[in-house]
């Protein structure tokens, strides 16, 4: 069975990388991240075009490379969560998740039995691993235990129930949705201010104390090194359309000086 990759180094203390997907629709998207040295990439069904049919084909074509992919998906329903998994994805991005019950509703929805409540599915893409299986036991096993769960915390209320949502059996991440807590902390866009840094502190606190990962989403490089200090391990920077627009800025300033406006 294809092993979680990213999963496994959460799991030994190492620090991922990764970014957010949220134009590309074609599979080459994940040799160029691949290439690039990203540990994982996530497809964003919360706030851009995706669907179903778009994230299967990247999704499927990532399992014959090394990175990880993962689903942010809209919200949380068994729908989302299982699909999402039949479709490919290694990893489960879940946003709003402000209660213990919510956390645990996405482990019963992600896992199957008796762990939690997932229905059978062995879409052809897995056929050879059911194959390589000793039993039918051994793979559905295999399927919870590469399974990585994400839950977002981007809320008071979530800041308030960080403990309890870190400590549910079989989350593996929680990850900060830092512009929306500052929207609701009232601090719009400065993640850097001192009340948001003492709320997100408390993430990375909680997931020390439960031995799970604590993550975040954001592009500056300043406040992604302050975060890895504190603790942080599993980074997604950006997008890869902004990496795109840095890097044709970054470019176009080197060719054009000494030369432009002569």
């Amino acid at each position: 069975m294809r092993q979680n990759a990213v999963k496994r180094k959460l799991k030994n203390d190492e620090f991922v990388f990764g970014t957010m997907i949220k134009e590309m629709l074609t599979n080459p998207i994940v040799d160029l991240l691949e290439l690039a040295g990203f540990d994982y990439f996530v497809l964003d069904m919360e706030h851009a075009r995706y669907d179903m049919p778009i994230i299967t084909g990247i999704l499927q074509y990532a399992r014959k490379s090394a990175i990880t992919g993962i689903v942010r998906i809209p919200e949380l329903n068994y729908s989302n969560v299982a699909k999402a998994l039949d479709m490919g994805a290694e990893g489960i991005w879940v946003p709003h998740i402000d209660t213990e019950q919510e956390a645990a509703d996405l482990v019963q929805y992600a896992k199957y039995p008796p762990e939690g409540r997932r229905g059978a599915a062995v879409p052809p893409f897995r056929l050879k691993e059911l194959q390589a299986a000793e039993d039918h036991a051994s793979y559905f096993k295999g399927c919870n235990d590469e399974v990585l769960l994400i839950a977002q915390i981007e809320s008071r209320q979530a800041i308030g129930n960080v403990a309890k949502i870190a400590a549910v059996p079989g989350i593996d991440v929680c990850m900060m949705g830092t512009m929306d807590l500052s929207l609701d902390m009232g601090y719009p866009g400065k993640g850097g201010h001192p009340e948001m840094k003492k709320a997100i502190q408390k993430v990375v606190d909680a997931c020390k104390e439960a031995n799970i990962a604590s993550g975040t989403h954001i592009a500056g490089i300043d406040m992604i090194r302050y975060w890895m200090q504190q603790g942080m391990r599993m980074i997604t920077c950006s997008y890869e359309s902004n990496f795109i627009i840095d890097r044709g800025k970054e470019v176009l300033k080197l060719m054009k000086e000494g030369f432009v406006g002569e």
